[in-house]
């Protein structure tokens, strides 16, 4: 094989230079990158891709069944907590708590006819007693009234648990006569009114979404909330500094930090795998942000400490014969030494975007060779 000659000077950290080479019995010069192995702070990150929420919103959705009446907000309408928003007609829950009052009333009138039946029962038990100490009567007399005391007892037992019946349907009965009546649970902004007047809202069942009726957000607080792989999610801490690259502003980053990390996957019917929800505050976007936006984020993961490490393109890697014959990759780098170049395998730890660390097989301040890609392939 031709020998391959570079003639050129050590480079500092990883400044690459332009290098001349040339090949024996070739008259053109060529020219190759070099730079020289330093220790730097690898900082690799975790590729995740989701969206842009509120971090405060609200869906809500009709809890009594009824027709819209009156929708009081617009969307982009600000409203304070406690704030009537929207109603339902209440001529239903008006007559139902109509009804329930007049049978708290009725209850409250059973306890006052049975106070009075005991009242009688007992004066009938004391003379029954007397009669029965004098001998004008027999036990059996004496033992009907005191059967009569104890049956009086039982009914105003029975009389004031009705009551307490009736009071307890008689405030269900106001508490969906409130619900007509739709208010803000926070302060916000409207976001979406999907409903509209003459409608009829459906209640909430288990397992059954009720009718939308409009979402309220804190629009001045977004946050990132992206899916990360379970592969990857044992890396993800709070307190991880992140890049958020929203859709819309794929040039414009924004700074963000790892908020939470979900205990529990999420599994997507029909998807391969499963990933974790992954919240992230952003450091004040100084670009117009919109909720449901979609978003790539690289999660910053490593103490970056200083490691011995080489541009990420002067690594290559081929097979080779293992044991047993088996093929195996290794990775290696074209070091210069002595104005030639030689083949050093290396072992790899972390690596970013740019740069790549080097375990084993290079010792700070050699210099290698960067590129072009074509020279090192003729190179090695």
């Amino acid at each position: 094989m031709k020998k391959k000659l570079i003639g050129a000077a050590v480079v500092a950290a990883f400044l690459i230079v332009p290098v001349a080479i040339k090949f024996a019995g070739k008259p053109p010069r060529r020219e190759a990158e070099l730079a020289t192995v330093q220790k730097l702070a690898i900082h690799p990150a975790i590729l995740a891709t989701g969206n842009l929420v509120f971090r405060q919103e609200v869906q809500l959705s009709a809890e009594v069944i009824g027709k819209v009446s009156a929708v009081l907000v617009r969307e982009g309408d600000k409203v304070t907590r406690g704030q009537i928003l929207l109603r339902l007609d209440p001529t239903v829950y008006q007559a139902e708590v109509a009804q329930q009052e007049a049978n708290r009333r009725n209850a409250a009138i059973a306890i006052e006819r049975a106070q009075i039946n005991l009242a009688n029962q007992q004066r009938s038990l004391d003379r029954t007693g007397q009669l029965y100490k004098a001998k004008y009567i027999d036990i059996s007399k004496y033992d009907d009234a005191v059967h009569q005391v104890d049956l009086a007892k039982v009914e105003l037992r029975a009389s004031h648990e009705s009551l307490e019946q009736a009071s307890a349907l008689l405030s269900q009965s106001r508490e969906h006569l409130a619900k007509t009546e739709v208010r803000a649970p926070i302060d916000g902004t409207v976001t979406a009114v999907p409903i509209k007047i003459g409608e009829t809202a459906v209640a909430s069942a288990t397992g059954i979404a009720g009718s939308s009726l409009m979402t309220i957000a804190d629009v001045g607080s977004i946050m990132a909330e992206v899916n990360v792989d379970e592969a990857d999610i044992a890396r993800v801490a709070a307190g991880q500094q992140a890049k958020v690259y929203p859709a819309a502003f794929p040039d414009q980053p924004v700074a963000g930090r790892v908020e939470s990390v979900a205990m529990a996957p999420r599994v997507v019917p029909g998807a391969q795998g499963r990933s974790y929800v992954v919240k992230l505050r952003l450091d004040d976007p100084q670009v117009a942000l919109r909720s449901g936006m979609t978003c790539r984020v690289e999660i910053v993961v490593g103490n970056g400490a200083a490691r011995p490490a080489v541009p990420i393109q002067a690594v290559m890697s081929e097979e080779v014969a293992g044991a047993k014959d088996r093929l195996k990759n290794v990775s290696y780098v074209l070091v210069v030494q002595d104005g030639r170049v030689k083949k050093a395998t290396v072992e790899l730890g972390l690596s970013d975007d740019a740069n790549q660390e080097v375990t084993k097989g290079l010792d700070v301040g050699q210099t290698i060779a960067v590129g072009p890609a074509r020279l090192l392939r003729e190179l090695h």
